[in-house]
């Protein structure tokens, strides 16, 4: 191998990765040419690919009659200085054993790898021992460390390894709550490993998860660096992974193309390779989809299907929320905050990794470290997103409805630029780039039609950051300072960057379009700077100068009817920095002061409306104003229907939401109809294989609720398999709980207590402590221990469920709309242990709840339940008439939401008209 030190190898780095994609007169001529510039550098790397050309040509250990050693006997045995210890691992390319060495100069662990010699090339020990000299130049931080190569007596070749103690990055990422800067950090370490070996014209061909692992101590050390090159199978006519048993070093769900298609192995290979890996750490997904998937359907997604968008994995997770739940906090952040995160530069970076054609791909190792680091750093990155012309194609198809609208308004005053300019992802900016160019008039429309000449005066092809570059430009020389036309174009352009989620360069031009709107008159001006940058600064999380610039924008605004849409502008900003603030009360008050306003503009669509219901529905939710939530549902729900949407997953999301809510009002006929409708759309034909395992889930409790316990059953059974199936670990848990619920409800404490003992680790690992998901966990053992008899456990169970949820209403958490039927239980339980007091005091104080949270006067299951809990009570202290008045009331709400028949309906109505007799 070519003599070479360190400082020749970082020099020959950059150009290894470029001499490794050429070949034959290609290769000469650019060597030819690296000479003519370095005739030294010229000559290393002809005497390298020598070397390496050399290697490939010969055959290398195809002795196919040797197979893997036995495991019976082997522990004991030494290889040389090292003793095997035992085996920790067997796979298609071989076993692996721990092994140690102590013969008195030093002690060490370490792996000793056995090589499967079904994967071998053709000659044998020779080769074998020249490409372990050349893995041997692998000594990298992140590299595990090959001690030692070498073939036993009984011809059978080895690899001694540096042992790892560590975990898969994937596993590590997400038990640590690493948050997507972390993750990045760990993934350069990767990089700087395989650009390592690339400079040693060697390619991984196998990244994964299992091969990255991450030490205890957080260092990285990437696997097998290498082993895919010792067993790579050389010369025409090779046999590839398709067509033999082993084959190729490769799996299948992170191979690239050409390795499933049989073209050229290249570092672009390890690129793609790299971005499948970074997917799964950023998203918790895999490219190809939900799976499992079969060969045949993972060879298409990855040769013919383009990946989702990074972000778009959040979106898409919209049928199933649970998934961007964990996902999200796994990731130490909310799924809104990481779908923000990911768009952008990373979603550019990600796919530039993952182009079907190697040709489009990163050109290097280094190249996709470098854009990282510049994302980091906030810097620009290099990698380009796809061109406008591709982008506005899928855009129009996407929002027809919205387009029409804008193309209407910006018809009047720039025809053909502004629709250049304002294509963007989502219908607000759409809407509001439009609004601005009407009320701006003929300045801008100057303005535009100059761009356009000067942008593309050919018609050549350019970027939206292209475009928007030479409009800064453009702006900069035509306008002065003190033009009110120059803050607003400027605006206008930070505000297109923002939906590119190029930050940095949003937050330059809005805060010169600030600092210049400061000597300005026009109120509508200043407003839309301040609110404009303000909306910016709460997406980096600056949340306090953002609370303050909107304060300031909206200050500016005269109520006058001319400046609607600033003030509509400003209120819809100024609500996104209140969630962000975790202040759910005054981002809903703000929204609903958005639309009051917005109501009044002519502009408005159904479309719009659609996506302002819905938003506005979420935000109702998650400030838990359920009756509000179902209302602006309800409004959604008849959009959704005059839109032709009724069979779209954006119906599937409206209605598992819209049931969600319903179920929490107490409405769970109500909630089965609308699951049912969600499950309708979803399932092909008759199978239900598409249905979220949430969904079939949320099922399962209505109907356990509307007291049909076999159909429940079926369905949390469904759920559960699902979910195991897929690898969704939220309704893993969800199902687990369900079940232990029904199997209760039936009178098996012992199946119950089985799914209990399931899911308590489970959510002991996942839930933060204190979480009021404990609460729904201690109220369900309660009902358990209740249905085994065992009145005591029930009852301290009971009162740590409510003290668990009560404890996160304190702090600030989520929890207060389950504290109502957790008291209701602890009202049972206590009623069972001879408490009648305490069974009162709870249903009463549940009642209380129920009102105080404004649910409807209209009926309520939930209210059905405390009311007869109550009246058991009553009866129980002896109080004939109240308790009647409570049955009455409990067998009028029963009866509506549960149904005549239901067994508590049918107990009730009896109760009542029995005179609050023995009944039970």
């Amino acid at each position: 191998m070519a003599d070479l030190v360190p400082d020749q190898w970082k020099a020959l780095s950059p150009y290894l990765d470029e001499a490794l994609e050429k070949t034959g007169e290609d290769r000469a001529a650019w060597l030819a040419a690296v000479r003519a510039q370095n005739p030294d550098l010229a000559d290393q790397l002809e005497t390298v690919i020598r070397e390496h050309d050399s290697l490939c040509e010969q055959g290398f250990l195809e002795q196919r009659t040797v197979g893997l050693p036995e495991e019976a006997g082997l522990a004991g045995k030494t290889l040389g200085v090292y003793k095997l210890l035992r085996p920790v691992g067997q796979g298609g390319m071989g076993s692996v054993w721990l092994a140690e060495r102590n013969d008195g100069r030093f002690q060490r662990r370490v792996a000793v790898k056995f090589l499967n010699l079904a994967l071998m090339g053709k000659t044998g020990e020779e080769r074998f021992k020249r490409e372990g000299r050349i893995l041997a130049l692998l000594v990298h931080p992140n590299i595990a460390e090959l001690v030692d190569a070498g073939v036993s007596r009984a011809g059978q070749p080895y690899l001694i390894l540096e042992h790892i103690e560590g975990d898969h990055i994937d596993q590590y990422c997400d038990q640590n709550k690493l948050g997507v800067g972390a993750r990045l950090g760990l993934f350069l370490d990767v990089l700087g490993a395989v650009a390592q070996a690339h400079a040693n014209l060697i390619v991984h061909r196998d990244l994964k998860p299992s091969n990255v692992l991450v030490r205890n101590d957080g260092q990285v050390k990437l696997l097998d660096f290498g082993i895919a090159k010792l067993l790579e199978v050389e010369g025409p006519g090779a046999e590839t992974i398709l067509t033999v048993d082993g084959g190729r070093a490769l799996t299948p769900e992170y191979a690239a193309p050409e390795q499933l298609t049989g073209g050229a192995v290249t570092t672009a290979t390890d690129v793609y390779a790299l971005g499948v890996l970074l997917y799964v750490l950023l998203t918790g997904k895999h490219p190809a989809g939900n799976g499992p998937h079969n060969p045949a359907d993972l060879v298409r997604a990855v040769v013919d299907a383009e990946p989702t968008r990074l972000s778009d994995t959040l979106l898409q997770s919209r049928t199933t929320p649970d998934i961007s739940l964990q996902n999200a906090i796994n990731r130490a952040t909310t799924p809104e905050r990481l779908r923000r995160r990911l768009r952008g530069d990373l979603d550019t970076i990600v796919a530039k990794a993952l182009k079907k054609d190697p040709k489009e791909r990163y050109p290097s190792v280094t190249a996709l470290a470098d854009d990282i680091r510049r994302y980091l750093l906030n810097q620009p990155i290099s990698a380009l997103p796809d061109t406008l012309a591709y982008r506005g194609a899928k855009f129009v198809r996407r929002n027809r409805t919205v387009v029409a609208l804008a193309m209407l308004a910006i018809m009047a005053t720039a025809a053909g630029l502004v629709g250049t300019l304002i294509q963007s992802r989502t219908a607000r900016a759409q809407r509001d780039f439009a609004f601005r160019q009407v009320a701006r008039g003929q300045a801008l429309n100057d303005f535009h039609e100059f761009l356009l000449s000067d942008a593309a005066p050919s018609g050549k092809p350019f970027t939206v950051n292209e475009l928007l570059e030479r409009a800064e430009q453009i702006v900069e020389r035509k306008h002065a300072a003190n033009d009110p036309n120059r803050v607003v174009l400027m605006i206008s352009i930070g505000s297109q960057y923002v939906d590119q989620d190029e930050g940095g360069r949003a937050r330059r031009v809005l805060e010169e379009a600030y600092k210049l709107s400061r000597s300005l008159s026009d109120p509508s001006v200043r407003a839309e700077a301040s609110c404009t940058l303000a909306s910016s600064l709460a997406r980096d999380e600056e949340l306090e100068r953002a609370e303050a610039l909107f304060k300031e924008g909206l200050r500016e605004l005269p109520d006058a009817p001319q400046f609607t849409i600033e003030r509509v502008d400003c209120l819809h900003d100024g609500s996104e920095i209140a969630q962000e603030n975790g202040d759910t009360q005054e981002s809903v008050a703000r929204a609903e002061s958005a639309q009051r306003v917005l109501k009044q503009s002519p502009f408005d669509s159904e479309a719009l409306e659609l996506h302002r219901w819905t938003d506005l529905a979420m935000a109702y939710a998650s400030a838990g104003k359920d009756l509000e939530a179902v209302s602006a549902f309800e409004r959604a729900g008849a959009l959704l229907s005059s839109l032709g949407l009724d069979n779209t997953g954006t119906a599937v999301n409206l209605f598992n939401n819209w049931a969600i809510e319903l179920d929490q009002l107490g409405r769970p006929m109500d909630a089965e109809t609308m699951y049912r409708r969600a499950i309708d759309i979803s399932r092909s034909s008759q199978s239900e294989e598409a249905v979220s395992p949430m969904v079939l889930n949320n099922y399962a409790k209505v109907l356990r609720e509307l007291g049909r316990i076999k159909e429940a059953e079926d369905y949390a059974d469904r759920a559960y398999a699902k979910a195991r199936r897929v690898g969704h670990q939220l309704a893993i848990n969800q199902s687990l709980l369900e079940r232990a619920r029904i199997y209760a409800a039936r009178g098996q404490p012992a199946r119950a207590r089985a799914m209990l003992a399931e899911v308590k680790p489970r959510l002991e690992k996942s839930l933060p402590p204190g979480h009021y998901g404990f609460a729904a966990l201690a109220s369900a053992e309660a009902l358990t221990a209740l249905a085994a008899h065992d009145i005591p456990k029930a009852l301290s169970l009971a009162n740590q469920a409510v003290s668990i949820d009560e404890a996160a209403i304190k702090a600030g958490g989520e929890g207060n709309y389950v504290l109502p039927m957790l008291l209701i239980h602890r009202s049972v339980v206590a009623l069972e242990a001879q408490r009648a007091d305490m069974a009162a005091a709870d249903a009463s104080r549940a009642l209380d709840l129920l009102r105080a949270d404004n649910y409807p006067r209209t009926f309520s299951s939930v209210r059905g339940s405390a009311y007869l809990a109550l009246g058991r009570a009553l009866q129980a202290q002896g109080k004939r008439e109240e308790s009647r008045a409570a049955f009455r009331s409990a067998a009028d709400n029963l009866q509506n939401t549960v149904g005549r028949d239901h067994p508590d309906t049918r107990s009730a109505r009896q109760l009542a008209e029995s005179g609050a007799g023995s009944v039970a």
